[in-house]
């Protein structure tokens, strides 16, 4: 995905949300220009953490949005996946959607059972 391309997506996040330009900016704590240049593919794709930023404003998976910028490849394995649900305590979405609580839970306990039967073989 090109800058603009990306621009477009991040566009449409915020719109989804219902967040002005100045809004968002404001939230971000860049200005509303920077913003506009980044949905228009004139800035490029912003740096890491930048979208650590985006990704709490627009309510969006921070390693979705990694993906679709082009820092981290679809295609890892399973493992890479899980390691990146539970780092940087980003238990809230995997690949782009939101777990509630309960799959959470479900999910924390079925990786501790699977972790010690694998330490028990």
């Amino acid at each position: 995905m090109d800058s603009k391309e990306f621009g477009q997506y991040l566009r449409t996040l915020r719109k989804a949300k219902r967040l002005t330009l100045d809004e968002l900016a404001a939230e971000l704590g860049v200005s509303n220009a920077y913003i506009s240049q980044i949905e228009t593919g004139k800035k490029g794709i912003p740096s890491p953490e930048l979208l650590k930023q985006f990704h709490m404003a627009l309510d969006v998976a921070y390693e979705h949005l990694m993906e679709k910028a082009g820092y981290l490849d679809a295609s890892l394995p399973l493992s890479q996946d899980l390691y990146s649900l539970f780092k940087d305590n980003q238990a809230l979405y995997y690949r782009g959607i939101r777990l509630t609580p309960n799959q959470q839970r479900l999910l924390k306990d079925l990786l501790e059972e699977f972790i010690s039967s694998s330490i028990d073989t």
